[in-house]
Formats: C-alpha cells, sequence, structure tokens
C-alpha cells in the first residue's frame, strides 16, 4: 500500500514539478522583457508596446503555477513555535489536521476560481490598455494553480499519516 502511494505521490510531485518549470520559464521572459523595455525605452525612447499588460499577467502565472510546487518540496513558511514543546502524536495529528484544512481551503478557492474563470469566458472578459488581453485564461491558471496545491496538500496529509504510523520516513522538517 505505502508503495503504490508513494508512487502516486512522486508521479504527482513530477507533474507539479513542470508546472513549476513553466512558472519559471515565465519568471525569465519577464526579466527578459523588462530588460528590453528599459533598454529601448532609454536609447530608442521606444518602449516595448504592452510590457506592463504582458507583466502583469506572467505575474499570475508565476504565483499560481508554483504553489503545489512549493508545497511538494516543502518551501512554504512554517512556524513550529508551540508545536514542537507538543507530544509528538498530537503533533502528527495536528499537521494532518491542518494539511486536511489546506486541502478543503483550496478546494473552496479552486470551485470560486473555476466560476469566476467560466463567468469571464463567457463574457469574454478583456484587459484594456495598450494592448488588448483576454482575462479567462490567466482566470483558468488560478483554478489549475489552486486545484494542484489542493490535491498536494490532501496527498501530504494522506502521506503523514503513513509517516505517524512508521510506515514512511519523516521528510525535512515533519514531525
Amino acid at each position: 500500500m505505502t508503495d503504490s502511494f508513494e508512487r502516486v505521490y512522486r508521479a504527482y510531485g513530477r507533474l507539479v514539478t513542470w508546472f513549476a518549470v513553466i512558472a519559471g520559464t515565465v519568471t525569465f521572459s519577464i526579466m527578459w522583457l523588462i530588460d528590453a523595455n528599459v533598454l529601448t525605452r532609454k536609447f530608442f525612447n521606444a518602449p516595448v508596446q504592452g510590457s506592463f499588460e504582458l507583466t502583469e499577467a506572467g505575474l499570475v502565472l508565476i504565483v499560481f503555477l508554483s504553489l503545489a510546487y512549493t508545497q511538494y518540496k516543502r518551501g512554504h513558511i512554517r512556524v513550529t513555535l508551540l508545536t514542537r514543546h507538543l507530544p509528538l502524536g498530537l503533533q502528527h495529528g495536528l499537521y494532518i489536521f491542518v494539511l486536511f484544512v489546506g486541502a478543503l481551503f483550496f478546494a473552496w478557492c479552486t470551485y470560486a476560481a473555476y466560476t469566476n474563470a467560466i463567468r469571464s469566458y463567457g463574457m469574454n472578459e478583456q484587459e484594456w490598455g495598450v494592448i488588448q488581453l483576454p482575462i479567462w485564461p490567466l482566470k483558468t491558471s488560478i483554478v489549475i494553480g489552486t486545484a494542484l496545491i489542493s490535491i498536494q496538500y490532501l496527498l501530504d496529509s494522506i502521506r503523514h499519516c503513513f509517516v505517524a504510523s512508521g510506515a514512511l520516513p519523516a521528510v525535512g522538517d515533519e514531525p
């Protein structure tokens, strides 16, 4: 049972890694877009058209597509000032509970983002600026990102049940 779960867990980790690579590529692209904008503005007095709108759109992708990967790598901030003084069994129980609540919270966020993305698509919502960008693809990336982190939290809570039972070793700073 634990071997098959670990295979699923690692496969999902590879999936969220690909989304993080996409977010990293967008980050790199934005960096070059900003550089090009600064240089063309400085030397030719001709900024890159739409750089503000593209950068703004890219930030949504960077944030939401990398959330699950950060959780998978245990990169989110964790404060253990009080919990580290509790008995180990209670630490495990609280950790599993918090991971499950995180999964529920981001599932709710996914639902809310989904309804918003559908409405945006239906009305063909656009961002108006120097260039015109459709908003619904960005709202769809929010749906994808929140769904990915919700699933990651759920998998982490299940995995930690195995850790608490001694079937799997703890990873990183898990109790």
